[in-house]
C-alpha cells in the first residue's frame, strides 16, 4: 500500500534494491517486520504462511458439496482467494499486490455479512450473490481512493468486522426472544473468534516491533496471523453449516443436524 520512506523511522516503507524483481513498482502503505529479500518471494515467511487459507478453502469446498449447499460454496473460493490474494501481496511487497490483497480480505469479510442479511431476512438467496460482489468491487476501489487522502484504510477490514459482530448480537437477541429451539450453536464461531483475536495480537506486536526479528524468513507475528486466522475462518465455515439456507430465514435461524440443500 502506497507510501513515502521517511529515513530513521521504525515503520519506513523501505525501498527495493535497484536491479531487484519488483524493482519499479510502488511500495504499499506498510511494511511489516520480516526483511525483503531480493527475490521474486520477497518475504517467505509472510508469503508461505498464506498456504493454509487455500488448504482449509479445499476443504470447505468438499464439505459444502456434502451438504449440497450453494451459500456454503461461496465459503471455501472466499478462503482460496484470501490465501493467493495475500500470497501475492506479500510475494511482491508492491501497491498494487496489496490493493489484491484488500480485495481477498473483502471477500471473506463481506461473505459473513452477506450471509448474516439473509439469516436477518434482508436479502433473498438470488440476490446474494449480486450484492456480495457489489460490496466487494465498491470497496476494493475505495481502498486507493482513501489512501490518496492519506486515510489508514485497514480501519476499513476492521469496521467491516464489528459490523458482523453486531449483526450477530442482534440475530442472537432475535433468535432468543423466539425461543431456546431457535437459538444457534455459538461454540465454532467463539472458537473462530479466538483464533482471530490470537491472530490480530500476534500481528499488532509484529507490526509495533514488540516482536520483531527480521531476519527470521521461517514465522513471525505477521506471519503466525496468517496461520491462526486460516483456522478462524474455518470454523466461521464450521459455525454457519448449522443453518438451513434451504429455507426460509426471516430473523429466525434454522439450525439443522446434517444436510442442506440450497
Amino acid at each position: 500500500m502506497g507510501g513515502q520512506v521517511t529515513p530513521g523511522g521504525q515503520f519506513d516503507i523501505i525501498p527495493v534494491e535497484h536491479g531487484c524483481p519488483w524493482y519499479s513498482w510502488s511500495r504499499p502503505n506498510v511494511h511489516w517486520c520480516e526483511e525483503n529479500l531480493c527475490a521474486w518471494i520477497t518475504a517467505p515467511a509472510n508469503t508461505w504462511s498464506n498456504v493454509p487459507y487455500m488448504i482449509f478453502g479445499i476443504i470447505m469446498i468438499l464439505e459444502a458439496r456434502q451438504m449440497k449447499s450453494k451459500t456454503l460454496m461461496l465459503f471455501g473460493p472466499a478462503s482460496i482467494i484470501t490465501g493467493i490474494s495475500s500470497f501475492a501481496f506479500h510475494a511482491s511487497y508492491t501497491y498494487a499486490g496489496q490493493i489484491f490483497d484488500y480485495f481477498g480480505m473483502f471477500c471473506f469479510v463481506y461473505l459473513a455479512i452477506v450471509v448474516n442479511c439473509r439469516r436477518l431476512g434482508q436479502v433473498r438467496r438470488e440476490g446474494q450473490s449480486r450484492l456480495f460482489w457489489s460490496l466487494v468491487v465498491c470497496s476494493t476501489v475505495l481502498v486507493p481512493i482513501l489512501g490518496s487522502f492519506n486515510f489508514p484504510y485497514q480501519l476499513l477490514v476492521f469496521g467491516l468486522v464489528i459490523f458482523t459482530l453486531l449483526q450477530e448480537i442482534v440475530l442472537r437477541v432475535k433468535s432468543s426472544r423466539r425461543g431456546a429451539h431457535a437459538v444457534a450453536n455459538y461454540s465454532k464461531l467463539l472458537l473462530g473468534l479466538g483464533f482471530l483475536i490470537a491472530g490480530v495480537t500476534c500481528s499488532m506486536l509484529d507490526a509495533t516491533r514488540i516482536w520483531c526479528d527480521k531476519k527470521n524468513h521461517l514465522y513471525n507475528g505477521h506471519s503466525l496471523w496468517h496461520f491462526l486466522t486460516s483456522f478462524g475462518l474455518f470454523y466461521f465455515f464450521k459455525f454457519y453449516k448449522q443453518f438451513a439456507w434451504d429455507k426460509g430465514m426471516k430473523g429466525l435461524p434454522v439450525v439443522v443436524v446434517e444436510g442442506s440443500e440450497d
